[in-house]
């Protein structure tokens, strides 16, 4: 195999070209880097034993030969290679220190014709994981088929996806600690965020008879009376599948702020998506408003159970389903012709803000498909904007704001309860404070989303003929219709205004007209500056790491979920339909 006979003694000289010189080479060549980092020479010192038991398996699978070990115990460690009348030989022994072992024997002759990389038994999961921790530890949510490639770039072995699947696995639990281990936190994280964080509502259940993890609930009183003080009462409920040894689900309150951020206002962590684990949910939010929200609304997709939980815990509460949902259980349940121009006439009414022109358009599905059109008569909960109500000033009809927050915190998914909870608090005390930050830069009275929204209009070639009635209600008539403003009242017959707080263009035509452009008097105070540093006014509190945390006690231990995982490789991405930009 190349190797030179006799005993080996090196040491590292010098570094040139990104090669390392090595005086006393057994064959005078020159090593690489990988080759120098599993370097085996006598006087070469190790940790422990098992640091040096992975360095010749790295320097075997690197030179293509198998290893045997002869002797293993508190003082001495010999490989020999595993093919017969093979000399090549190590031996390692406890140093002085009591647990460092030092080379002491090597004898580097190699009579044997090696053995094939890709299946080298020397490769073993714990090895990988060894060799790939500094990779993981940067990137942690790296996947098996990058790590495998470079595995074969560095060392030249193929591996199965399953192994690299498991040592993936093994050097996540070694940096990041036993993801059954992490359960016993919970009540320790609890109490931490609580003392740092007064006034909030966070939460736990645990399975009766065996203190089985099963559920935790987090809202921050900084995001609840951000939410009361400045956000409109529109709020996206939504799940998305946790990804890491005991599967579950992550549940999510959001909204959006003034200028149409992303808002967390609550999140909890449940075994899976039910009637029950959504009132629980509800409930604890609730709790967490401590009071009653005259005017509350929530938009969600068509999960069963969530409606009726809504229904429960916020009997007076509007639900709105999310359009893009709804649309694709009608492309599931029914089969229609004029499937194109059935989706534009469902996607007309739902858009639409005049309950005439919903209704004219509801005339038109029943031509189309009488069975869509009973299906969506059925429908309790509310998906047009033309029923939407307007005292909410949010005409969302889709529940984007949720499926942001699930992209957001995609990276956490992959980790256990409590660094699942820290991350996402760290990710939430962040985003606060930089929003909070970046609000003082702003000039005017109204958040950047609406002076552009302003600017675009107004600057628009729309030919509108005006007639006014006094000096602030009038008609005001394009090439196709034509539509009363009410500028005392914030109201134009579009239904705009109204329903979304802010002012559609007849109104910015009229007021134009009248040469008054201090638009802020025009726009709902939701999407005001002071408001959108009302909801950012409070701020999350720190926490220190885990170490710095006081040990449980014995009486609060909690234990990992019972639950059955699934067979196979856990599946990381949902299948998409059209409307989510999947490829046709």
């Amino acid at each position: 195999m190349g190797h030179a006979d006799g005993l080996c003694d090196v040491t590292v000289n010098t570094r040139l070209n990104n090669d390392i010189i090595v005086d006393g080479l057994c064959d005078g060549s020159v090593a690489t880097q990988v080759e120098e980092l599993h370097l085996v020479c006598i006087g070469s010192r190790y940790e422990d034993s098992l640091s040096f038991k992975q360095a010749i398996r790295s320097k075997a699978i690197l030179e293509n030969f198998a290893i045997r070990m002869k002797a293993s115990d508190k003082s001495r460690v010999i490989a020999t290679c595993a093919y017969r009348g093979c000399p090549w030989r190590v031996r390692a022994s406890l140093c002085s220190d009591g647990h460092s072992f030092e080379v002491r024997k090597l004898f580097s002759t190699h009579l044997c014709p090696g053995v094939n990389r890709a299946g080298n038994k020397q490769a073993t999961a714990t090895w990988i994981a060894h060799e790939i921790k500094e990779i993981v530890k940067r990137n942690p949510d790296i996947t098996p088929k990058d790590i495998g490639n470079n595995l074969e770039t560095t060392f030249g072995l193929s591996l199965p996806y399953m192994k690299i699947w498991r040592s993936r696995e093994l050097a996540r639990e070694q940096i990041f600690g036993s993801i059954d281990d992490n359960y016993k936190w919970v009540p320790t994280l609890r109490s931490e965020l609580i003392s740092r964080n007064p006034g909030s509502h966070i939460t736990y259940l645990l399975e009766n008879q065996n203190q089985a993890f099963k559920r935790f609930f987090v809202s921050f009183k900084a995001c609840i009376d951000g939410f009361l003080a400045g956000c409109r009462y529109l709020v996206g409920i939504d799940a998305c599948h946790l990804k890491s040894k005991y599967l579950g689900v992550l549940l999510s309150a959001n909204c959006l702020d003034g200028n149409n951020g992303l808002y967390t206002i609550a999140f909890a962590i449940a075994e899976s998506e039910s009637r029950n684990s959504w009132e629980w949910f509800l409930i604890n939010l609730s709790e967490a408003f401590n009071l009653d929200i005259e005017h509350l609304a929530f938009i969600s997709d068509m999960e069963k159970g969530l409606g009726e939980a809504i229904k429960v815990v916020f009997p007076t509460a509007e639900h709105r389903v999310c359009m893009r949902h709804l649309w694709k259980n009608i492309k599931k349940l029914f089969r229609c012709d004029e499937s194109h121009k059935l989706q534009n006439l469902v996607w007309s009414a739902a858009n639409c803000y005049s309950l005439h022109v919903f209704n004219t358009k509801l005339e038109e599905i029943f031509q189309i498909s009488p069975d869509v059109y009973s299906y969506l008569s059925s429908l309790t909960s509310k998906w047009s904007k033309a029923t939407f109500s307007k005292f909410i000033k949010n005409h969302h009809n889709t529940n984007n704001m949720s499926e942001s927050f699930n992209s957001w915190v995609a990276e956490a998914r992959n980790k256990p309860v409590v660094d699942l909870i820290d991350m996402i608090r760290g990710m939430m005390m962040e985003q606060r404070s930089q929003r909070k930050l970046n609000s003082y830069s702003w000039k005017g009275p109204l958040v950047p989303f609406v002076e552009d929204y302003i600017r675009e209009i107004t600057t628009r070639k729309d030919n509108f003929i005006i007639q006014k009635s006094t000096s602030t209600i009038a008609e005001v008539e394009s090439s196709f219709e034509r539509h009363e403003v009410d500028i005392d009242n914030h109201l134009c017959s579009c239904g705009f205004w109204e329903l979304s707080g802010l002012p559609c263009v007849h109104t910015t035509a009229f007021v134009g007209s009248n040469h008054h452009t201090i638009w802020h008097t025009y726009v709902n105070d939701s999407y005001q500056v002071y408001r959108y540093r009302m909801a950012y006014d409070g701020a999350i509190s720190t926490l220190p790491g885990k170490e710095q945390w006081s040990e449980p006690i014995d009486g609060d231990f909690v234990c990992p979920p019972i639950t059955v995982r699934p067979r196979g490789r856990p599946k990381k991405r949902c299948f998409k339909n059209f409307l989510e930009g999947a490829k046709k």
